[in-house]
């Protein structure tokens, strides 16, 4: 039986064609072929999923990065374009450009109607808005002053308040957002339906122009109470970031505060550590994986991430301190709850036996110690006999990014740390394709490299409608491992597998389902995508299900099979090795990691 009769068999009815839910435009805007220019200062993650939209709508999508204003004008002059677009661009626009009558010229602005300034976001957040939104405007002298073509609001609202990040809100909402707000300018104009002036007088219009954000609105009191501290953190999270000073302990009553640091990964403690006394604000508590507890004027948080000299590492690496090893927290936490502490990795289980695996590390990046606590954490749940189905969640925004560069970077010996890394994740992926259960990732977030790969090694795998991948590693400089010279060619077939890795393109989840690297993608947001991954799992461990799908599976699961793949591994291997020695790798790492 075939891969996909197999899912075809045994998922529930409604899921078994697979077909996503995308977003609608009208007949007239899909039978308009526009030529699109993209300015931007780099090509991110909001770019590439509107790049990708429109191109699936037959539109022709030129991007180029932006380092002076002065390229802009000769770009536009020689593609001549039908529209130029600027998803993420903070360079002045040449006034020759935005005042061509022929060329409309678009800024997409993260913020309601009426908002302007270059701290959209930041703002919304400190301001603990409840609603936000994502305006479409035509370029103008004023500051996102001119006209708009577009514009739609987002509730502001999670779970877990310790996922509301300046990033998680831009990589999801308003990503989201920009796109459908993009798709309906572009439906105006084709229509016929002009651009409306921004008008303060509307009562509808709350946005306002706001200044920049101060050194001292980034400045953390540690005097102020922990969920405060943890706000002002998250606003500025993943960057700038705010700016923080620690105290240290020299001797028994001597206290120091330390160089100023950019600080990053803010969670709140609610457990019984938050009132650890004799404390002041700014004490180092204590620390656990990589992460620090500092003491607020009421209550703590932990700070995952410190950044000095452009290089992001976990808190630890920059702040030796003779703090406490605090104990690792209850791996399982009740189905449908959050970890009330900082936890890279803890597992939920159902009552109909399905295990969801989270691994949220911050922006996806696996470093050597956190896959082996994977490994570790898997091993424990595959030898759980009550498990019948594992659900690879990965984290919130990101499924996974591989092997962590910036802590191979840090490290004394860079090329023995990546070698250490790539077993480290290679050794997750094994975990995967070994075990005796039915596996399934559920990519909420983005993907790319090694972590694209990774979740090749599942028995399905979903994403959430709009999830961009990158399943390659040319930019690196890397041939790759993960298993992926066997899992992609068995996935996608050898000759859209070299495809994928020469061309070191982003795909769509939408394209990614299309090709049979994924098994289909379904849901707007990750809400949505969690509750039908959670109907599926759920259906995969009824006995029928697991009757025929696990002996299927274990039928498959042949000594020949499994030397097979572990020669992939060495191959993979055997070049990785000679890759870690090039300059050329360590090059691309320092310009990846000092960007």
């Amino acid at each position: 039986m075939s891969r996909i009769a197999m899912l075809n068999h045994f998922l529930m009815p409604r899921a078994i064609s697979l077909v996503p839910r995308r977003l609608h435009q009208s007949q007239l805007v899909k039978e308009v072929e526009l030529n699109i220019l993209f300015f931007a200062n780099k090509h991110n993650s909001l770019s590439q999923r509107m790049a990708l939209e429109l191109k699936k709508r037959q539109h022709n999508i030129t991007v180029h990065e932006i380092n002076e204003p002065a390229q802009m004008t000769k770009l536009a002059s020689d593609a001549k374009p039908d529209l130029i677009l600027c998803p993420f661009l903070t360079k002045r626009i040449p006034q020759e450009i935005f005042s061509n009558p022929n060329i409309p010229c678009w800024i997409v602005h993260p913020g309601i109607e009426g908002d302007r300034g270059m701290t959209s976001i930041d703002w919304a957040l400190y301001n603990k808005e409840d609603e936000w939104g994502v305006t479409v405007l035509q370029a103008a002298l004023g500051m996102d002053a001119g006209d708009i073509w577009s514009t739609k609001n987002f509730p502001v609202k999670r779970p877990d308040i310790n996922t509301l990040t300046k990033s998680s809100l831009y990589v999801n909402e308003v990503t989201q957002t920009a796109v459908k707000a993009v798709l309906e300018a572009i439906e105006n104009i084709l229509e016929g339906r002009a651009a409306r002036p921004l008008d303060y007088n509307n009562p509808h219009v709350r946005g306002t122009c706001r200044p920049n954000m101060t050194k001292a609105d980034r400045t953390i009191n540690w005097e102020m109470p922990a969920d405060e501290v943890a706000c002002q953190i998250r606003m500025s999270d993943s960057s700038p970031g705010v700016i923080g000073y620690f105290r240290t302990n020299k001797g028994a009553k001597d206290w120091e505060w330390t160089k100023a640091f950019r600080v990053f990964g803010a969670h709140l403690e609610k457990g019984s550590f938050s009132e650890l006394l004799p404390a002041r604000p700014g004490e180092i508590l204590g620390q656990r994986h990589g992460s620090v507890l500092v003491k607020c004027g009421t209550g703590a948080i932990w700070v995952s991430h410190l950044k000095t000299d452009k290089l992001k590492l976990p808190a630890t690496m920059w702040i030796k301190t003779d703090a406490p090893t605090l104990a690792d927290p209850t791996l399982s936490i009740p189905y449908g709850s959050h970890p009330n502490t900082a936890q890279d990795i803890w597992t939920s289980m159902t009552p109909d036996g399905v295990c969801f695996v989270h691994f949220d590390f911050y922006n996806g990046a696996m470093s050597t110690s956190q896959c082996q606590r994977l490994v570790s954490v898997l091993q424990k749940v595959e030898e759980d006999d009550f498990c019948k189905v594992i659900v690879l969640m990965g984290g919130h925004d990101m499924f996974s990014n591989g092997i962590h560069l910036n802590v191979i970077e840090a490290a004394e010996d860079p090329a023995q740390e990546s070698w250490k890394n790539i077993n480290a994740i290679n050794d997750v992926v094994r975990c995967i394709f070994t075990s005796k259960k039915i596996t399934l990732s559920a990519l909420r977030g983005n993907a790319g490299a090694g972590g694209a790969m990774m979740a090749l090694a599942s028995d399905v795998a979903f994403a959430r409608e709009g999830v961009v991948l990158n399943p390659h590693y040319k930019q690196m400089k890397l041939y790759g491992s993960e298993y992926h010279t066997y899992f992609l060619p068995k996935r996608v077939g050898q000759e859209k597998a070299i495809e994928l890795l020469s061309n070191a393109e982003p795909i769509l989840a939408s394209e990614a389902a299309e090709i049979g690297f994924l098994d289909g993608c379904v849901g707007d947001n990750a809400e949505e995508f969690e509750r039908w991954i959670n109907e599926q799992a759920s259906y995969l461990a009824r006995p029928s299900s697991q009757k025929h799908y696990v002996q299927e599976k274990n039928r498959k699961a042949s000594k020949e099979v499994l030397e097979k793949i572990e020669g992939c591994r060495s191959s993979e291997l055997e070049i990785m090795a000679r890759n870690f020695q090039d300059p050329e790798y360590h090059q691309a790492r320092v310009n990846f990691v000092y960007h």
